[in-house]
């Protein structure tokens, strides 16, 4: 087992959605991620990190995943409605077709086992059931930003490995629907919504890709 990337970043996780670029980063994911979301009561977020999705999403039911003890701990604080369980994506401890949606959220960059992460995820699924995976997409600015953090050792980005779209649809094929999101380069300086809108003319791919998956 590695050692945990998030032990030492749980509590001010996130600290970075309250800057101005932050702010404006997360509400435009948040935005592409509500497009997306499947009907159905349960949720389970692998990975759930501090809990910010699950504390925003609207299922009756939520079930928050995540292996780093420290994040853990401050989700079950901030989101004491969800359930916690600590565990990992390759090895989810739930039986089969136990969810409505199950969602993973810039996790694939931190498991050990990608492939397994997603057959696991499919197995909790109910028969129709909708997956929703987002990646920090691998040809963005973005994750050229994290390379050269991860390159000088900066957790977690020290840990972290990057797939573009095009790896994700090789492994789950044609997605139902997809979405992305964060367009402007990591040095845009305001306003962001006229970075944001420069960068998708000039080609940019967004810093999120987010796809579902029946």
């Amino acid at each position: 087992m590695r050692e945990d990337p998030f032990a030492t970043l749980a509590e001010g996780y996130e600290a970075w959605y309250e800057t101005p670029l932050g702010a404006f980063a997360i509400a435009e994911e948040e935005k592409t991620l509500r497009t997306l979301l499947p009907s159905g009561e349960s949720l389970l977020e692998v990975g759930a990190g501090t809990g910010y999705w699950l504390k925003r999403l609207p299922y009756a039911r939520k079930v928050g995943l995540e292996p780093s003890l420290a994040m853990l701990q401050v989700g079950r604080r901030r989101v004491p409605e969800a359930t916690w369980v600590e565990g990992r994506a390759e090895a989810l401890p739930f039986p089969g077709q136990s969810f409505d949606v199950v969602l993973l959220f810039t996790v694939l960059e931190f498991v050990e086992n990608v492939e397994k992460a997603l057959v696991e995820a499919r197995r909790v699924l109910k028969p129709g059931g909708g997956l929703l995976v987002g990646i920090l997409e691998a040809l963005s600015p973005w994750a050229a930003l994290y390379r050269r953090l991860g390159e000088k050792g900066v957790l977690p980005w020290a840990q972290a490995r990057f797939l573009t779209r095009e790896d994700l649809k090789d492994l789950l094929g044609p997605p139902e629907a997809e979405g992305e999101a964060v367009f402007l380069a990591p040095e845009a300086k305001p306003p962001f919504a006229e970075a944001d809108e420069a960068g998708r003319r000039a080609g940019n791919r967004g810093a999120l890709y987010l796809g579902r998956w029946r």
